[in-house]
């Protein structure tokens, strides 16, 4: 956490006053503290507590420009606080339905405030956080109010809510149960239960029990420029898609959405059968399992059960199928062996090859090592276990 105590507080406020400017000024662009001796003589101009705070701002501000971007200059935080926000564009996708819904809401276990600042924008919103240092950071992040205090002490009368409970514990490890979040689903759906619709931001790799999704439920698997980034649980009347799973990706294209329930892809006529082309999914469809939904929807296959990507007669066009899966023509199945791959490249002009994989078939890395050639065409081999057999594949992108 940022700091829990009172005397961390005063140091950050500390830290927000013009007297701080060439202290931060000093340490702009820091990836990592500076050595003993410079710290001693900044300590020595600012004091002991500005410069802590100083040099952990200046390195969350560092990091924290891949996913904020210019702003991450202006931004109050701390390194986990950077880790754990929702990066702009997802903020704004969720934020979106809020607004459709409309009224107060709160942001509850607010972090650094990468939610509440798009919440904010499109209705009127406050933050709540346990973290009196986060919540100061929220308030100035998102320019609006916020408070410290435990999100679960009392039942919220808002009309809508978002949550963000702490995907990690004390010693750095990832929570995958619900009960052990901090503060538990349980216990946050009972202190919104008054709330018209509620999110719940959790981790994209927690499976939850059938019994924690109601029957009017929505859970929405969302990426960011192709890596899975959140899963949301969304309640009441922000459930969009009531009972349903959804499945975002968003991108510098736009944002791409489909809901559904899931169901298994069919499988190719012939068992291990591939088509012309292999088709990669976008994680968010493969997390929400609505890759038999699109599969039906545009005669796609899956040639084994589980493996993860599909097939198809020919390279689909459609801009659905385009807008949700990685595209690769087929050129040559060759046997799994890295000379045979190697050589067949060889004979093609091959430079760089990029090594494709599911399900640990083989170690990418290596056999990316071992195909390069001295050419200058890009290949791209995919190399699949389809039941008890490791095929390799030489592909072009559609």
């Amino acid at each position: 956490m940022a700091g829990a105590g009172v005397d961390a507080l005063a140091a950050w406020r500390e830290l927000g006053s013009p007297a701080c400017a060439p202290l931060l000024d000093a340490l702009r662009g820091i990836d990592a503290a500076p050595g003993p001796a410079a710290i001693e003589r900044l300590r020595r101009e600012h004091g002991a507590g500005a410069v802590t705070a100083a040099i952990e701002l200046s390195i969350a501000r560092t990091r924290a420009a891949a996913k904020f971007g210019d702003a991450a200059g202006a931004l109050w935080a701390d390194r986990r606080g950077v880790e754990m926000a929702s990066a702009p564009r997802v903020a704004r996708w969720k934020a979106g339905r809020f607004a459709r819904e409309g009224g107060r809401t709160v942001d509850l276990c607010c972090g650094i405030g990468g939610d509440l600042a798009e919440l904010a924008r499109r209705v009127p919103a406050t933050g709540v956080d346990l973290d009196p240092v986060r919540a100061w950071m929220a308030a100035r992040n998102a320019g609006v109010p916020t408070e410290c205090a435990d999100a679960t002490a009392r039942a919220r009368e808002e009309d809508l809510a978002h949550a963000d409970p702490a995907r990690r514990d004390g010693g750095d490890r990832r929570i995958l149960r619900t009960a052990d979040l901090l503060p538990p689903l349980a216990d946050l759906r009972r202190a919104t239960a008054r709330c018209r619709g509620t999110a719940v931001k959790l981790g994209p790799g927690m499976d939850l029990d059938a019994a924690e999704v109601r029957a009017d439920d929505e859970v929405e698997f969302i990426s960011d420029d192709g890596q899975l980034v959140q899963q949301v649980l969304w309640s009441g009347t922000l459930a969009a898609h009531a009972g349903r799973r959804t499945a975002t990706r968003l991108g510098a294209d736009g944002a791409h959405t489909v809901s559904g329930v899931p169901q298994v892809p069919p499988p190719t006529e012939r068992p291990g059968a591939f088509g012309a082309a292999i088709l990669v999914p976008d994680p968010a469809l493969e997390r929400a399992r609505l890759l038999g939904t699109m599969a039906a929807a545009h005669a796609l296959a899956e040639p084994a059960p589980g493996l993860g990507v599909l097939t198809a007669a020919g390279v689909p066009a459609h801009a659905d199928v385009a807008a949700w899966f990685e595209r690769f023509a087929i050129v040559e199945e060759l046997p799994a062996r890295e000379p045979t791959v190697a050589a067949w490249l060889a004979a093609r002009g091959a430079g760089i090859v990029t090594v494709r994989t599911r399900g640990g078939a083989c170690d990418p890395d290596e056999w990316q090592r071992a195909l390069r050639g001295p050419g200058d065409a890009p290949w791209t081999v995919f190399v699949l276990r389809v039941g008890e057999a490791r095929r390799a594949f030489a592909v072009r992108r559609a």
